[in-house]
């Protein structure tokens, strides 16, 4: 009878425990699926940042337009700013012209010219917004960010011949490398362009693009 009883004992706790465990799985489920459904298909979560990520079927995504330096917008606490430039024009075209590319220069990405010609528009917006800062700013933090944008010019020039003397004039980086060095040309005078239009958006809450 003894033996009996503690058999009922076991199989109960058997059973209590499988029934716990398949409303775990079933509850797990469920909250991946409610955090899933939190964000529309088309949104990338990046951190502390969420950005609007559209991928079109059939096209290539260029290589981060979509997305900004996590350096951008860090002074505004409430993130407009970081939201404005995710709409800024000068990606938003250089997106559609990049999409336009024909399928054979996408294999090979022989852009050079496209970033040759985004590379100008945003030095264009990088020494406008630099000068309405110092028309913005008093004697000392005018003194202080033309330094920091001579410093920045030093760092953006040796760093550019520093891969040009190693990696593409050797043409260690193959038949691309002049372009690949477009690129990052090209978003490193974004980015800082973006720093200074933090600036000014914090000095008077206006964003105003050349472009």
């Amino acid at each position: 009878m003894k033996g009996k009883i503690l058999f009922l004992l076991f199989i109960t706790i058997v059973f209590s425990s499988c029934q716990n465990s398949s409303q775990l799985t079933t509850m797990n489920s469920e909250t991946k699926s409610i955090m899933n459904s939190e964000l529309p298909p088309d949104v990338v979560s990046t951190g502390n940042r969420t950005e609007s990520k559209e991928i079109t079927e059939g096209q290539s995504d260029p290589s981060n337009n979509q997305v900004l330096s996590m350096s951008i917008g860090n002074y505004d606490s409430t993130g407009d700013f970081y939201d404005e430039m995710l709409r800024n024009p000068i990606d938003h075209d250089y997106e559609v012209e990049f999409n336009k590319l024909p399928k054979r220069l996408l294999q090979h990405w022989d852009g050079g010219a496209l970033e040759s010609k985004y590379t100008e528009i945003w030095d264009k917006e990088m020494n406008q917004i630099y000068k309405k800062l110092l028309s913005k700013l008093d004697r000392e933090p005018r003194e202080a960010l033309i330094e920091s944008q001579k410093e920045w010019l030093q760092y953006h020039l040796r760093e550019t011949k520093f891969v040009e003397k190693t990696f593409i004039n050797n043409g260690y980086l193959g038949s691309q490398g002049s372009v690949s060095l477009g690129t990052v040309i090209r978003e490193r005078i974004r980015e800082r362009t973006m720093q200074l239009f933090e600036y000014r958006y914090l000095l008077d809450g206006e964003v105003e693009f050349l472009y």
